[in-house]
């Protein structure tokens, strides 16, 4: 895609928009449409190998999962009307939903499920489906392309599925996989997500222009019944406050608001009645790598920068209160853990550490870089300020979204904003694909077998008040050793038109479509 100014953006931007129809007041969508802005739309949305928040949020509204989680976190049926697990969680039994119907209008069967989950192994790269499918039997084959199949899944008949894994997996229902009418799929080609709706969610694809738009219209056949909207448009706003402006100027029923920009928007009367905010299912911390920064193999710096944080004052006054503070990995609300000390600020207590570890007001730490991504840079502007104030001899520095995406995967940062935001309700989300010591997502390569042991050790647990006291003990040791610094999580924060309620926004980052 080329290049585009900003002030040509918004001009490009306002042209699609106004090309649609006339603008209403704020918070009317225009003939049935709803248009929804967006930092920025990824240039290929395809619902097999999708692997960013901003991509899955878009692509809810087209396809859906064996499973779905209401606005208060609870896991209901979706494709899948039952799922029955053994005593040792190693094999799963499904029943899937009986007259439903993909948008290329093909009946959905059991055997579509099975297809999905094979094509969403069949590419490279990391992605969801990976971490929800790396214990089926014959998973390794078919990433090693020494299978055609997945061996482990077994289509009893149309509606019922067997899933046989090689190690237990209490969770293996939740976790969000896209299901895709493949036999279409295979025959549109490589490019197909472009141009072909192969999902059975409330809204199919109309068209979509790489960046910078896609529409998508409401499914007549969705087995929720009708939708809010006969139509929705997602339109890249561009970083910074942009997004806000459309708003303001009619140009868009919805946005999030980023967090440089929060305090504005919360201090401003003129959008009090359109502000909308929850709880936000994630995990924030600052990654440190002890392979790039030697210091950071010391416990010690480790806790003197996390005791250099005042996390109640950010969260009462950088983010006006609309931000929790959480003492583990695992959001509270998902994990309750009384097993955890509180996350405390203590200047005094950071220099005796630095002290005790060699570094004595922080001499001796090579210079380091925290990077992170623009919107987030007045809010590190203070954590980095701390850590100067100390001696420790930090340096902000920011990169563009998609090269902080996907250096960040390679480690290739000395320290940097990590977030990881729960696809499914169960700390599972959060513990196994993040620290254990195969994920391929873990930030910053931190291993330790009796945290491997106690991940093992619950997921053969199907009961899950059962589970949560292997996984308490689990996050206490994380925290224990702290090879990360967790940080303040806002509130997902967004000004809606009156045509929204304000269940739209779920606390996983997912929007409400149905």
């Amino acid at each position: 895609m080329p290049v585009v100014q900003r002030r040509h953006f918004l001009g490009l931007l306002g042209g699609l928009l106004g090309a649609a129809g006339a603008l209403p007041g704020r918070g009317l969508a225009a003939s049935g449409t709803l248009r929804i802005g967006l930092k920025s739309l990824p240039g290929g949305l395809n619902p097999l190998t999708v692997n960013d928040l901003v991509a899955r949020q878009v692509l809810g509204s087209m396809y859906e999962s064996l499973t779905t989680v209401d606005s208060k976190g609870r896991i209901l049926p979706g494709l899948a009307t039952r799922w029955e697990a053994s005593d040792d969680a190693r094999r799963w039994r499904l029943t899937i939903r009986d007259g439903v119907t993909f948008h290329t209008g093909r009946p959905l069967t059991a055997l579509d499920v099975k297809r999905s989950f094979e094509a969403a192994l069949g590419g490279d790269g990391a992605n969801f489906a990976l971490l929800a499918l790396s214990k089926v039997r014959g998973f390794r084959e078919l990433r090693a392309k020494t299978a055609g199949d997945l061996s482990g899944i077994t289509v009893v008949d149309d509606r019922t599925l067997e899933v046989a894994c090689d190690e237990p997996c209490a969770v293996f229902p939740f976790a969000r996989l896209n299901i895709v009418d493949v036999e279409a799929v295979g025959q549109a080609g490589p490019e197909w997500f472009r141009t072909l709706s192969a999902g059975t969610g409330p809204y199919r694809l109309v068209r979509s222009s790489d960046g910078i738009r896609m529409d998508v219209e409401a499914n007549p056949n969705w087995r929720g019944g009708s939708v809010p909207f006969e139509r929705v448009s997602f339109l890249a706003t561009g970083i910074g406050n942009d997004g806000i402006t459309l708003f303001n100027d009619s140009q868009i029923d919805f946005t999030f608001v980023d967090t440089d920009a929060l305090r504005g928007v919360m201090d401003d009367p003129g959008f009090k009645r359109s502000l909308s905010s929850v709880p936000r299912m994630q995990m924030r911390v600052v990654a440190l790598d002890p392979r790039r920064v030697k210091a950071f193999g010391d416990l010690r710096v480790r806790r003197a920068m996390s005791l250099l944080i005042d996390r109640a004052a950010m969260a009462e006054r950088f983010f006006r209160g609309v931000a929790a503070v959480h003492n583990g990995i695992v959001p509270p609300a998902l994990l309750s853990n009384e097993r955890l000390e509180p996350l405390a600020y203590d200047p005094m207590l950071a220099k005796r550490l630095l002290e005790e570890a060699g570094y004595p007001e922080g001499r001796g730490i090579e210079p380091f870089q925290v990077t992170v991504v623009p919107e987030y840079r007045r809010e590190f502007v203070y954590y980095v300020s701390q850590w100067n104030n100390a001696g420790i001899p930090a340096k902000l520095v920011m990169a563009p979204r998609q090269e902080f995406i996907s250096r960040s995967r390679r480690r290739e940062y000395d320290a940097f904003l990590f977030g990881w935001t729960a696809t499914y309700p169960d700390p599972m989300n959060f513990l196994d694909e993040l620290f254990s010591s195969g994920s391929r997502f873990n930030p910053v390569g931190w291993t330790s077998a009796q945290f491997d042991r106690l991940i093992e050790q619950a997921m053969a647990i199907p009961d899950p008040d059962r589970r949560a006291e292997v996984y308490k003990d689990a996050e206490a040791l994380v925290m224990r050793d702290l090879p990360v610094i967790p940080l303040v999580v806002p509130d997902y924060v967004a000004l809606r038109g009156n045509v929204l309620s304000d269940n739209f926004i779920t606390p996983f980052g997912g929007l409400n479509f149905g």
